[in-house]
C-alpha cells in the first residue's frame, strides 16, 4: 500500500478529482489528506485560545464537508489532519519529516506545487496528478516551472 498525501484548500473540485482519481487506481493507497487553516490575528495583538479553538473548529467543519464526496468505503485507508499555518510552510514540514511515496495534487495547486520543487531535492517524493495522465513531473515541466519561478521574486512565493 503506498503511503500518499493529499494537500486541500477544501474546494469540492478536488475533492470530485480526488474521486475520479481513486476510481482508476488500481492499488490501495495510504492517504494522509491535511487541511491548513489560517489564524486570524488582530495586528500586534497575541494570539488567544479562544480564537485558536474557533479557528480550528472551523476549519474541522470545512473539513468534514469536504470528506463527504470521498468514498470511505473500498481498499484505501484515509486519515484527515488539521494543521494551523501557512499552507506551503505546513506542506514543507510534511514532506522533509514524514515520507510519503505519492504527493497528489490538483492542476490548479501552484502553492502546493512549489513548495514541493522548493524541496523536492531532499525527498523521494513523487508527485501524482489527479487529473493528468501519469507521470505528472516529467523533467520538461521542472525546467518550465523553475524558469517560472526565476521569473518571480523568491519572496512572492517563497514568503508566508
Amino acid at each position: 500500500m503506498k503511503k500518499s498525501l493529499l494537500f486541500t484548500d477544501g474546494s469540492v473540485d478536488t475533492a470530485l478529482s480526488l474521486n475520479r482519481w481513486l476510481e482508476q487506481q488500481t492499488e490501495a493507497i495510504d492517504l494522509t489528506i491535511v487541511y491548513a487553516f489560517s489564524l486570524p490575528q488582530a495586528s500586534g495583538q497575541p494570539l488567544k485560545a479562544a480564537t485558536y479553538h474557533q479557528a480550528k473548529q472551523e476549519a474541522s467543519e470545512r473539513l468534514t464537508y469536504w470528506l463527504n464526496f470521498i468514498p470511505t468505503s473500498g481498499p484505501n485507508h484515509f486519515k484527515t489532519e488539521i494543521l494551523p499555518g501557512d499552507p506551503k510552510l505546513v506542506l514543507s514540514i510534511y514532506l522533509l519529516l514524514r515520507r510519503y511515496d505519492y504527493l497528489i495534487i490538483d492542476t490548479g495547486q501552484t502553492e502546493v506545487l512549489s513548495a514541493f520543487m522548493a524541496c523536492r531535492s531532499q525527498v523521494s517524493t513523487q508527485v501524482r496528478c489527479l487529473s493528468a495522465s501519469e507521470p505528472f513531473l516529467t523533467p520538461e515541466l521542472v525546467r518550465e516551472f523553475e524558469h517560472t519561478l526565476s521569473c518571480i521574486p523568491a519572496t512572492s512565493w517563497l514568503a508566508a
